[in-house]
């Protein structure tokens, strides 16, 4: 399968060898492996996306913070690169913003959203204060996880419930 990837998108063999370990070791079965692996070389033709190892990693972070499962996970890029596309964020800033604020974010959604509709509900946010604030994916990524963190907090609740606000 390595070589069949590397022939289709260009990308260096022992790089997508390097991944699928990574992949393996983040507990991913052979077939998940496989189709990981493969919606990760495709990520290769894209201009919006870096490192594949890099991509690698946000790929994990994002498969096990949103619940996602391996065949999910070329929507997900997609999502990302689509985004990246069209707004001023690169998907290396998103993979970035994933890894420090997306387990709190889904965790927040969780029985209120569907999984893949929950990250791209991330997606937007952060693209959103990204291309306004043009702040660093990890300064922004602090800020949401701090923010959501609060919002979650009972006496957060309380007192926004004074104001007609309710959360829960």
């Amino acid at each position: 399968s390595i070589l069949d990837f590397s022939k289709d998108t260009g990308a260096a063999a022992s790089s997508l060898a390097e991944v699928s370990v990574v992949l393996s070791q983040a507990g991913l079965s052979a077939k998940e492996t496989e189709t990981a692996l493969n919606a990760l070389a495709q990520t290769t033709l894209a201009p919006t996306f870096g490192d594949i190892k890099e991509t690698a990693e946000g790929a994990i972070a994002i498969l096990r913070q949103f619940g996602l499962e391996a065949e999910d996970l070329s929507d997900a890029l997609g999502s990302i690169n689509a985004v990246a596309g069209q707004f001023a964020v690169s998907a290396s800033d998103v993979i970035v913003a994933v890894k420090q604020a997306g387990a709190v974010f889904a965790s927040s959604s969780k029985g209120v959203a569907e999984s893949e509709e929950v990250f791209r509900q991330f997606i937007a946010t952060f693209t959103s204060v990204r291309q306004t604030t043009r702040e660093s994916a990890e300064t922004i990524g602090t800020g949401l996880k701090t923010i959501v963190t609060r919002l979650q907090r009972l006496d957060t609740i309380e007192s926004l419930k004074n104001f007609g606000i309710q959360l829960t």
